[in-house]
């Protein structure tokens, strides 16, 4: 009995953890249900809930970034390998977590490492629930939270110049939010020789929800974990 639950811890820690880091929106993880569902028979996915909504105090921007740091810790005391996968704001954490603990992969979607404006980062939160969703689904972010967004991407930012994994990046051309020329931008200041950038011509902001985007944009991610892309 103990050699066969030995054997599937060790089966487990063969294959990476993937650690998908949300965006600044009122879905927070559930960002992240359809990748997650087209993944589950294969993979080991965490994916954390940076902040609460229901704590209108909770706006220290490390708090944030430190409750996806505490998963990456624990999984590398596990033996875990960890595979990075960050939308928007979690792109930008993504990418900062990537420079300071050895990933395997790195992978952003419309990372928002310039929100141009107050007015566009307070618009970051209000933009894509899907027409199934009302107002009363998720509850609305406090007003306080709009300045720890900003706190955030302007204190890890600049770990994109430091990432050294693999990386692959994917965003819109008709992102309403982060023009897809920020992608473009912080492509180039990845020094690691193996990275890559899709540029979408259809989609918007919530790539993973858009009927054209979503599954062209899961389907990418599945052949870049397979090492196919």
């Amino acid at each position: 009995m103990f050699e066969f639950l030995k054997r599937k811890s060790d089966q487990r820690k063969k294959r990476p953890l993937i650690i998908m880091i949300h965006g600044f929106g009122k879905r927070r993880s559930d960002e992240y249900l359809k990748l997650r569902n087209a993944l589950k028979d294969g993979y080991d996915m965490e994916c954390p809930d940076l902040f609460d909504q229901n704590y209108e105090d909770d706006t220290v921007w490390h708090n944030w970034v430190s409750r996806a740091e505490e998963k990456i810790i624990a999984a590398k005391n596990d033996g875990r390998r960890i595979i990075l996968i960050g939308f928007s704001m979690g792109g930008v954490i993504a990418s900062y977590l990537a420079a300071k603990f050895k990933t395997e992969k790195l992978i952003l979607l419309a990372p928002a490492f310039e929100y141009l404006t107050i007015t566009t980062a307070s618009n970051v939160v209000k933009s894509g629930l899907s027409k199934k969703e009302t107002d009363t689904d998720y509850k609305e972010l406090p007003s306080s939270f709009t300045s720890t967004f900003m706190d955030v991407v302007n204190n890890c930012k600049e770990g994109i110049e430091k990432v050294n994994c693999p990386t692959l990046f994917i965003a819109s051309m008709k992102d309403e939010l982060i023009p897809y020329t920020v992608t473009l931008k912080y492509y180039r200041k990845v020094k690691h020789d193996q990275k890559n950038c899709v540029i979408l011509p259809d989609g918007e902001h919530r790539l993973l929800d858009n009927e054209k985007s979503g599954p062209l944009v899961i389907a990418l991610i599945k052949d870049y974990l397979k090492d196919e892309f």
